[in-house]
């Protein structure tokens, strides 16, 4: 199916009226386990210690700011903190979701096995397409479009945790959060950076990828080739 796709980054105004599951989540954005001292106690380095207050300045100022908002007062602040919130609609209709920023925009890392993650990547926290649209590359699509804009950024790497499916993931309560399926990321040009029975972090590496001369459709078909190579490497293995 040839779908009328189009993407779009949202407004903190978007996002008060959009009808969508993944703006009324805060699973991310849980922040009432890790308090100051518990925090700190946890710092291993002086990256580690500035992304630690930048995140409770995220957790108070903005959160404080926008609890008007009602329950969407923690997706807006993570949007206006520098949060990215790309949307894909088919016919008006949103069909898909992704949630990326830097590490600290999302609290909830700590309590996941595999931290600290890379601070100076862009942390992918979610992908979400509604069922009935779902094996359309929708997914792809809103990962691409997230690619390029990290490419434009100069950031030259992508991280997030992904959900590995087995008999005991009830105990570990790991279907209770948004992560992705670790064969969607691995299938999408990732690696495995930390191995964890139900949520390791996986890595997807830019830096090779040259932005400067490159339009937009030939920016996305070069982030293609380039993770096509990748998973051939990898199945030869």
């Amino acid at each position: 199916m040839n779908l009328n796709l189009k993407i779009n980054d949202l407004s903190p105004d978007q996002l008060e009226t959009i009808k969508f599951k993944c703006l009324d989540c805060d699973y991310w954005f849980d922040y009432g386990e890790y308090g100051v001292f518990k925090g700190l106690s946890e710092v291993r380095s002086l990256h580690e210690m500035v992304g630690f207050f930048k995140g409770k300045l995220f957790e108070k100022k903005g959160i404080s700011i926008n609890r008007d908002k009602g329950k969407r007062n923690k997706i807006i602040a993570f949007k206006m903190h520098g949060g990215k919130i790309k949307a894909a609609f088919v016919d008006e209709k949103c069909v898909g979701m992704v949630l990326a920023g830097k590490y600290y925009l999302f609290p909830k890392l700590r309590s996941f096995n595999v931290f600290p993650v890379d601070s100076e990547s862009i942390f992918l926290g979610c992908i979400y397409v509604v069922p009935e649209y779902r094996n359309m590359n929708v997914g792809k699509r809103l990962l691409i479009e997230l690619e390029k804009d990290t490419v434009k950024e100069k950031v030259g790497s992508i991280e997030s945790i992904g959900r590995r499916y087995c008999e005991n993931i009830y105990k570990e309560g790991c279907l209770n959060g948004p992560s992705i399926p670790f064969k969607f990321l691995m299938n999408n040009g990732f690696y495995l950076k930390k191995n964890d029975p139900f949520c390791p972090l996986l890595r997807l590496d830019l830096k090779s990828i040259s932005y400067s001369h490159l339009s937009p459709s030939e920016l996305v078909e070069k982030i293609i080739l380039k993770k096509e190579a990748k998973s051939t490497i990898s199945c030869r293995r």
